[in-house]
């Protein structure tokens, strides 16, 4: 029992990939609604099985309910998430957060059975709704984004290995590298983070010693402006120097690079992956 503890917390502390853009969230929402709907149809559970006329129709209102809640519970996490500080989203966070699209769901479908069959709200009867809603939904969720973890951890695990055989060392800037950014020269920029309206550049001064240097600028403005083609995009929040990687290591999230002469490690997300392993 001791060591099952502190596996199932490193589980829970493992980088999880946060939701897909909102196509893809409504196709996979879309799945979800029809999957409940023909569910209650086919297994008529929760006295389902006792209405007399209207059943197909009846489920489907439970879809369409299991939509609405999980679009509802979406447009709150995306409002307070636009609120937070970044942090890395871990499968925890993942637990918590299908927990809440649970719960919303349940909230929608006690309202339309009771507005339903009842024509009134009994709120004493909402606990029974979340009972049943997380009986059906929870463990097989649970088990289905463990699956995608392990699934998405090894793939990127896989090519950081590839990467790193490809390119075991990262490459010397060569005596043409002379374009600069901010009085930096390019060759020397290992990092930029975006801050809001600002950028974070991490470097190397002529002492070999890394700084930091604050402008009033953005990514998308600074690759614009900028001919160094070492210098990509690799997260939403960073740009790094593409010869300066010194290894790679991959999660679900992932890669994340470490640079030469630099302790600060930097996010790749998977849609940015394909650019190192041109590289």
């Amino acid at each position: 029992m001791t060591a099952i503890v502190p596996t199932i917390r490193q589980f829970l502390q493992k980088p999880f990939p946060e939701t897909e853009s909102w196509p893809k969230y409504f196709r996979n929402i879309a799945l979800i609604s029809l999957f409940v709907a023909l569910f209650l149809y086919i297994f008529q559970p929760f006295g389902i099985s006792t209405i007399e006329s209207g059943k197909a129709l009846t489920c489907l209102g439970f879809g369409l309910m299991t939509f609405a809640g999980a679009l509802v519970f979406q447009l709150i996490y995306g409002f307070l998430s636009s609120l937070r500080h970044e942090r890395q989203f871990t499968f925890g966070h993942w637990i918590v957060y299908m927990s809440g699209i649970m719960l919303t769901i349940s909230l929608c479908n006690f309202l339309y059975a009771r507005l339903l069959f009842f024509g009134d709200i009994r709120w004493e009867f909402f606990p029974s709704m979340i009972y049943g809603t997380f009986m059906v939904g929870f463990f097989p969720m649970v088990a289905l984004g463990l699956l995608s973890l392990i699934r998405q951890e090894h793939k990127y695990l896989a090519i950081a290995k590839e990467i790193n055989q490809e390119h075991p060392h990262p490459a010397p800037p060569g005596p043409q590298a002379t374009e600069a950014l901010f009085g930096i020269p390019t060759h020397n920029i290992r990092y930029i983070e975006a801050l809001q309206n600002y950028v974070r550049i991490g470097y190397l001064d002529e002492a070999n010693e890394l700084r930091e240097q604050t402008e009033r600028a953005t990514l998308k403005s600074i690759l614009d402006q900028i001919d160094d083609k070492a210098i990509v995009r690799c997260h939403r929040s960073y740009l790094v120097n593409r010869t300066a990687v010194a290894d790679a290591a991959g999660n679900a999230q992932g890669l994340m690079l470490t640079l030469a002469d630099c302790p600060k490690t930097v996010p790749v997300s998977r849609s940015y992956v394909p650019v190192f392993r041109e590289a």
